[in-house]
C-alpha cells in the first residue's frame, strides 16, 4: 500500500462499515474470490439451494408470493433444478409498482434495512427495500470486480455521481458521507454540474487525491473528458475508468480510453436488483454475478434464448425483505454460452442494449438500438475524435431527429454522407450539431428517445 489513506481504508473504513451496518461484506468478498472459479455443476447447486430457500420463505412471509404460489400451487419441492425457474411467473415492473407493499416481508427485522428505488427514467420511481444479506453480496461482488481491473477495493477512487436530493440533504447526512468517503479513500464529485469552471476545480481535487480509478455516470465522464482533452490534463497513477448507469457504446469506450490513456471497464445493474454483471480485463463481455442473481433471456413468447438478444429476467437470490423472483426490468440483453479466457467461470453477458422502449423504428418497421447508429458512424469514418455524444429522437415511425455533440464541426461532405446513409433506413432525418446535450434530471443521458404514440 502506498499511503496512510489506503491503510486506513483497508483496516478501518471497510471493517467499520460492516460493524456499523451489520453487513458481512468483507467475509463475503473472501467467499466470492473462491466461488468465481467453481464449475457449472457446483454453482448451479448453490443457486438451487438459495432459490428453494427464497421460495420457501416467500411463500410463508411475503403476501404477494403467498397468494401467487397458492394460486399456481407451487412449492420449493417443485423446483428440482435451476432450469425449473420458469415455473415462477415473470414479475413485471407494473406489478412491482402495483403490489409494492405486498412484496415486503411481514416478519423481517427492518432495523438495518435500506431503501432504494427504481431509476424512474420512464415513470415515477418505486421504492425497493434491501436487507443486509443483499447488500453484503452486492458490495462484495463490486469489490471483487476491483481485482479484475487490477485494483484493490481500498485503493483511491474518484466518483462522479448525482447530487443529493432535497429530502436527504441534511447536515448530519453530509457529515456522515464525508467521513465515510475519507476513511474509504473515495471522493465524490457532483456529476450534475460539470462546466469549464467546475471541471478545473474537479481536476485540482482529483490531482490532490491522485486516484487509481475514476468512475461514475457515463455521460458525466464524457462531459469531464471534454475538458481533460482540451486542457491536456494528465493523471499520474490512474489505472482504470469504470462507467455505469448508461449503455457504454463502442465510440464512448474508444473516446474515454483515448483521453484518459487507461482501459475502460463496464458494469451493469439496476436499482431493484443491484450489481448484475461486471467486465474483466479481457473485455469479452460482462461476467454475471451468479452468486447473487440468476439471469435469463426470453423472447416475446417467454422462450429461453442463448446467444440472442431478448428480454432480461433477473432473480435476486439474496434479498429476503423484498424478494424479486424473475423480475423483468425492461432491459434488452444477450447472454452467451462462450467462456471468457480470464479463467472466471461466470457466464458472460455479451450486450446490454438498454431499455426495451429505447428503440428506433426504421421505415420498414424494424426496431434498432443505439449501436445501429455507432456502426454507421464507424463505417463512414465519424469517430470519437469528432463525435462525443449523440441522441436520436423519434416522434413518428421512420423519421428521426439526430442530435450530435461535437468536439469539432462535421464537414459538409461527411454530413451529407451520413444523412445519405441514414436515408436508406428513414424517410426523414433532421440533423443538428450541439455544444452540449443535456442529461435527464436523474443524471442519466438518453441516447435514444422514442416519443412515438403507442
Amino acid at each position: 500500500m502506498n499511503n496512510s489513506r489506503e491503510w486506513l481504508a483497508k483496516n478501518v473504513g471497510f471493517p467499520v462499515q460492516d460493524k456499523v451496518n451489520r453487513t458481512f461484506i468483507m467475509e463475503t468478498l473472501t467467499f466470492l474470490k473462491k466461488s468465481q472459479f467453481w464449475d457449472e455443476t457446483k454453482i448451479r447447486e448453490y443457486q438451487l439451494r438459495k432459490l428453494k430457500s427464497l421460495i420457501d420463505y416467500s411463500s410463508k412471509n411475503v403476501p404477494y408470493y403467498e397468494e401467487l404460489f397458492g394460486k399456481i400451487k407451487l412449492k420449493s419441492s417443485d423446483i428440482n433444478s435451476v432450469d425449473d425457474i420458469w415455473k415462477i411467473p415473470v414479475l413485471t415492473k407494473e406489478t412491482l409498482q402495483k403490489e409494492n407493499a405486498g412484496l415486503i416481508s411481514r416478519t423481517f427485522d427492518r432495523k438495518y434495512i435500506r431503501k432504494s428505488k427504481t431509476g424512474g427514467t420512464t415513470g415515477t420511481p418505486t421504492l425497493v427495500y434491501k436487507d443486509v444479506n443483499d447488500r453484503s453480496f452486492t458490495w462484495a461482488s463490486y469489490y471483487r470486480w476491483f481485482e479484475w481491473m487490477g485494483l484493490e477495493y481500498f485503493d483511491p477512487v474518484t466518483t462522479f455521481w448525482g447530487a443529493r436530493t432535497v429530502l436527504s440533504d441534511s447536515l448530519k447526512s453530509k457529515i456522515k458521507d464525508n467521513l465515510t468517503q475519507y476513511v474509504q479513500n473515495n471522493i465524490v464529485l457532483n456529476s450534475f454540474n460539470i462546466n469549464e469552471k467546475t471541471a478545473s476545480i474537479y481536476y485540482d481535487r482529483i490531482s490532490r487525491q491522485n486516484p487509481y480509478l475514476i468512475k461514475g455516470y457515463l455521460s458525466s465522464l464524457l462531459d469531464f473528458a471534454k475538458y481533460v482533452k482540451s486542457n491536456n490534463w494528465e493523471f499520474d497513477r490512474l489505472k482504470a475508468i469504470s462507467t455505469t448507469t448508461e449503455t457504454l457504446l463502442p465510440n464512448n469506450r474508444e473516446y474515454l480510453e483515448n483521453v484518459f490513456k487507461v482501459p475502460v471497464y463496464d458494469q451493469y445493474g439496476c436499482g431493484e436488483i443491484s450489481g448484475i454483471a461486471y467486465e474483466c480485463a479481457k473485455h469479452q463481455g460482462l461476467h454475471i454475478n451468479h452468486e447473487h442473481v440468476i439471469c435469463e433471456i426470453l423472447d416475446n413468447e417467454n422462450r429461453q434464448l442463448i446467444n440472442q438478444s431478448g428480454r432480461l429476467i433477473t432473480t435476486n437470490l439474496n434479498n429476503y425483505i423484498m424478494p424479486l423472483l424473475r423480475y423483468e426490468n425492461g432491459d434488452i440483453a444477450t447472454i452467451t454460452d462462450e467462456d471468457c479466457t480470464c479463467g472466471v467461470k461466470q457466464p458472460l453477458m455479451k450486450s446490454i442494449e438498454g431499455r426495451s422502449t429505447d428503440t428506433i423504428t426504421l421505415i420498414n418497421g424494424n426496431k434498432v438500438h443505439g449501436v445501429f447508429f455507432t456502426d454507421i458512424f464507424y463505417e463512414i469514418g465519424i469517430l470519437s475524435n469528432v463525435v462525443q455524444k449523440f441522441q436520436v429522437v423519434q416522434y413518428l415511425p421512420g423519421e428521426i431527429d439526430l442530435r450530435i455533440q461535437c468536439l469539432m464541426s462535421i464537414d459538409d461532405e461527411l454530413r451529407k454522407k451520413l444523412i445519405s446513409n441514414l436515408m436508406q433506413y428513414f424517410s426523414k432525418v433532421n440533423f443538428s450539431e450541439h455544444k452540449t446535450l443535456n442529461s435527464e434530471p436523474n443524471g442519466k443521458f438518453r441516447y435514444i428517445i422514442n416519443e412515438v404514440s403507442s
